[in-house]
């Protein structure tokens, strides 16, 4: 009897992660959504180079990583809404590579760049 006790708890414990799940798809539905970010390739970042006379990706690289103590690994261009930012991968002391967004046009951080 004591497992058929159990299974009981477990089906209202799931029942009510369900009911929290659906509120909080519920809740996001009405949050307008996130600016989709969309990055180039090499041959199509070129050609925006030399179009928009972006900050050079490299030098941001390097800024970044010395900044947050860490090694870059590699950076690419993307567009997040009307915006161009640097996608930049930098590796943790610690061994974890994480991302952070860069403004194509001044070098700089862009708001909430930094990606665990």
């Amino acid at each position: 009897m004591p497992a058929a006790g159990c299974f009981g708890r477990r089906a209202f414990a799931v029942a009510a992660l369900a009911a929290t799940a659906g509120f909080a798809c519920s809740a996001r539905a009405e949050d307008p959504p996130p600016a989709r970010m969309q990055c180039f390739t090499m041959a199509q970042a070129r050609g925006k180079f030399e179009a928009h006379k972006l900050a050079d990706p490299f030098r941001s690289m390097r800024e970044a990583a010395l900044r947050l103590q860490s090694e870059p690994l590699g950076a690419r261009l993307c567009q997040l809404g009307e915006g161009l930012i640097y996608e930049i991968s930098l590796l943790r002391r610690d061994g974890r590579i994480f991302k952070i967004h860069v403004d194509a046009f001044s070098g700089r951080a862009h708001s909430g760049s930094v990606d665990n």
